[in-house]
């Protein structure tokens, strides 16, 4: 394994846990730990008592567990915006001619810094629903091109992997829909916390089940995507292991650890409505899918490899 892959999946694995630290940081209340950026109470190092507060912040807003959750947040996203820099720093250095393995680590380096931007703005505008969720999208959209990239530089070097193994063709759409419906799905999971947070805060002794029942269709559209995900991660495990010829010891594994994570994803659902939509579930619910997200990039790889292999 050379120096690029090695770093591309530090910088995807980095990635992966800045997403449950950040999905983290919503569960524990401490978005605004910090109210102002990059700085922590006009401090480079978050304060540890009272005294330490600068004299133009009101002793209120200071909770100390809380600002330092919301810190530990930023310092580590600084540690992935310099793996995915060094990353970047690799690519151009041996896949400099090579567009399908350079551009999505340099378009992952360049949305790092607009997430590093949008973090600013989460502050400015105490933490606004929309950049909450646009914050996100864009980490599981780092995520997907830094494996694309990864894989592409495994098969660029062992172009023969996929060459015994020959799947159905035109399956392109399908792995474009499904990766689609998962972010659309993130969308709605983020926009029914973010409603059920909303309404929780003007209502606190309201009953969960009544406050999901307050969110209308999407409550109602989140669970039809979810089935509809399913029956599609269902169909392409069919097409990719049963009617595929000598399908790929990844290939195999990958589909079937995704129409699993779906189905414990559906499961987990369920326990958000039956056990009055605990944190926890919620921030695991998030993190998983953006495990099913990760790995059809790597499902994807591998078939188009299948594909040029056999043109």
């Amino acid at each position: 394994m050379n120096t690029f892959r090695i770093f591309s999946f530090i910088s995807t694995g980095l990635t992966f846990i800045l997403i449950f630290v950040g999905g983290l940081v919503r569960v524990a209340g401490a978005g605004m730990g910090c109210p102002d950026w990059p700085k922590c109470f006009d401090r480079w190092i978050p304060p540890i008592s009272l005294e330490q507060l600068p004299d133009h912040i009101d002793p209120a807003k200071f909770n100390i567990v809380l600002a330092w959750i919301e810190y530990s947040n930023r310092l580590f996203g600084a540690v992935v915006g310099l793996a995915i820099t060094i990353t970047s720093y690799l690519v151009l250095k041996y896949y400099n001619d090579i567009p399908r393995i350079k551009w999505p680590v340099l378009i992952a380096f360049f949305l790092t810094l607009v997430e590093g931007w949008l973090g600013s703005v989460l502050v400015d505008t105490v933490l606004n629903p929309f950049t909450i969720t646009l914050h996100l999208i864009l980490a599981l959209i780092i995520v997907m091109l830094l494996i694309f990239a990864a894989q592409e530089s495994y098969y660029y070097e062992n172009p023969n992997s996929e060459s015994k193994s020959q799947y159905p063709q035109g399956l392109k759409w399908m792995f474009g829909l499904l990766a689609g419906t998962l972010l659309i799905e993130v969308i709605l999971g983020t926009e029914i916390r973010g409603g059920l947070e909303m309404i929780r805060k003007d209502n606190p002794i309201v009953d969960s089940q009544f406050l999901i029942n307050m969110l209308g269709p999407f409550k109602y559209i989140h669970s039809i995507l979810g089935f509809f995900m399913t029956g599609l991660s269902g169909y392409l495990w069919y097409c990719l292991v049963r009617k595929s010829k000598h399908p790929s010891k990844m290939m195999t594994q990958t589909s079937s650890l995704i129409l699993g994570l779906i189905f414990i994803q559906i499961f987990m659902g369920e326990l958000l409505v039956f056990l009055d939509v605990i944190q926890l579930i919620q921030l695991f619910h998030m993190w998983v899918a953006s495990w099913i997200i990760g790995l059809v990039m790597v499902q994807y790889s591998a078939w188009n490899q299948s594909q040029l292999c056999h043109e």
